[in-house]
Order: C-alpha cells, then structure tokens, then sequence
C-alpha cells in the first residue's frame, strides 16, 4: 500500500508537463477547441486539489454543549510521513496558537507512512504550541495500516510536551476530559467505554476519540461532547460519492450532530491519506465554545 501512494505522489509532480503537452496538443488540432477547454478546466480543477486546497490552513469558530468558559482548538488527522513534512505541521502550530485557546485537543492520527528515525523532526513544531495539549493516537498510529509505531510516538509526543491519553480521566478546570484509545486497536489498547461508567452526570463531560464509531457503543449519556476525527469529512467531497470512502460502520460525516448518547462534533482534520488531494474541504483549526 506505501508503494502504491508513493507512485500517485511521484504521478501527481509528474502531471505537471503531461496536461502541458496533451492541453497542447489538443489546442493545435482543428474542431477540438471544445475538447481543449474542458481538458485545461480538468487540469486547473487537478491542481487545486493536490497542490492549493490541502495547503489552505482555515480557522473556524464552533459553539457545543459544554457549560464552560474554556475556548478550545481542535485539530485532528495531521498524517505527516509521505505527504506532508514538518513544514506542514509548523503552519499548523501558528494558526493554532493564534487561536488563543485555552487548550488544544489532537484526535489522533498523527501519520502516514513515516520513517520511524524522522518523528523526532516531523514533529518538532509541537513544541512551539502555548497552550496545553491533549492527544489520542488513531488508527495510522497504531499498525492500522503501517508500521508499529506507539512506542515511538509516545516519546515523541512526551519530548513535545503533548499529554497523551490512552483510556484515562482527567478532571480540568471546568470539564472533564476522557481520552480514549483508537477503536481499531485490538488489545493494543482500544477504545475503554466503560470510562464513562465513572463519571456522573453533573460532570461537564468531553471525550476525545479518533473514530466517531466509538460512540455507538457507549453505555449512557454521561458524554456531553465528544469530539472526533478519522473521516476526514470525506478528504475530496464529490457530491452523492465522498460519503462511500469514510471508512466508519456508522452515517458519520464531518461537523455537529446530535447523537442518541452524546453530541458529537467530527473534524475534518488538516492532512491527507490515499490521495494527497482535497476538494470543497479545506484543512481547519476548530475552536469549541461552551454555550
């Protein structure tokens, strides 16, 4: 599978004097000017989805069920390895901190196919994060696919100063926060929903997942926010078909929604995995705000 998404990244460079030659060609023939313009729209339409969408960094504004004064960013799904760098990851960091959170929460998936010697430099840029920050690893993370890399990415994560939750309770100011393990990791450390059999009701509850399927299991509405990842609200939004390639059991998109046990609010994320490529889904930064 890393081969082959290394063949569509070396493609993708590649395509560049292929539409420059073919749109030529067209251009020169008689009765196909039609053929020409329809073939340079696909061309300028290709280049917006591999090489500008995915490097526009948005920042929005969310409001959720919490019952704080707490202003907190949420990124997800950063998958630096094959086709995204450190860089990336420092162009994130700035837009998170001009935030101006009070904290920042990371729904895991933190690669995709890296080399285990560059994690320390991939992701350095965490470091320069002013906040405090609180992770979950997800399935990328965890052999899902790739390579075993928990080991590693927990002392990364440590060394940049991000408190990594793997089916734990903590009790902040104002909420409490579960972090739970990724739903596809096996006796790796999955998903513990019986976390939620530990708090009450009173409690201002936010669980922080990587897969929103998590969620159809929960034993009760203890949960009054969880936020997730992992669907990358489709990555290249083609209406009636991106829905077909999130990779969840439930009808999971991307946004707010109100569930049976909990509220669940879904980040797009910021990278990129299969194709380098987005369409009409811009990386963001999301800001929750209690209401």
């Amino acid at each position: 599978m890393e081969s082959f998404n290394l063949i569509i990244l070396i493609l993708s460079f590649l395509s560049f004097p292929f539409f420059i030659l073919v749109g030529w060609w067209f251009w020169k023939q008689k009765n196909t000017r039609i053929v020409s313009g329809f073939f340079i729209v696909l061309s300028i339409l290709f280049f917006w989805m591999r090489f500008i969408e995915p490097q526009i960094i948005i920042t929005r504004s969310q409001s959720v069920p919490l019952h704080t004064a707490l202003r907190i960013a949420v990124i997800s799904d950063i998958h630096l390895g094959l086709f995204k760098q450190e860089d990336f990851l420092e162009a994130v960091v700035k837009k998170v901190n001009a935030t101006h959170a009070d904290m920042l929460l990371i729904a895991g998936d933190f690669t995709f196919y890296p080399q285990k010697s560059d994690l320390p430099k991939l992701f350095s840029p965490l470091k320069n994060l002013t906040m405090p920050v609180y992770a979950v690893l997800g399935n990328h993370d965890t052999e899902r696919p790739g390579e075993p890399l928990r080991k590693e990415m927990k002392e990364v994560l440590i060394q940049n100063n991000v408190r990594l939750l793997e089916n734990e309770i903590l009790r902040l100011k104002d909420i409490t926060l579960i972090g739970m393990g990724d739903r596809w990791a096996g006796e790796q450390g999955e998903d513990d929903i019986s976390l939620l059999s530990q708090v009450t009701p009173e409690e201002n509850v936010l669980v922080l997942v990587h897969n929103p399927d998590s969620i159809t299991d929960f034993p009760n509405s203890n949960a009054d926010l969880t936020v997730s990842g992992h669907t990358h609200g489709g990555q290249i939004r083609i209406p009636l078909l991106y829905k077909k390639e999130i990779p969840t059991r439930g009808d999971f998109d991307k946004g707010l929604t109100i569930e049976k046990n909990t509220t669940l609010f879904i980040t797009s994320g910021v990278g990129e995995v299969g194709l380098p490529m987005r369409f009409l889904n811009f990386p963001e930064v999301v800001v929750l705000e209690g209401v």
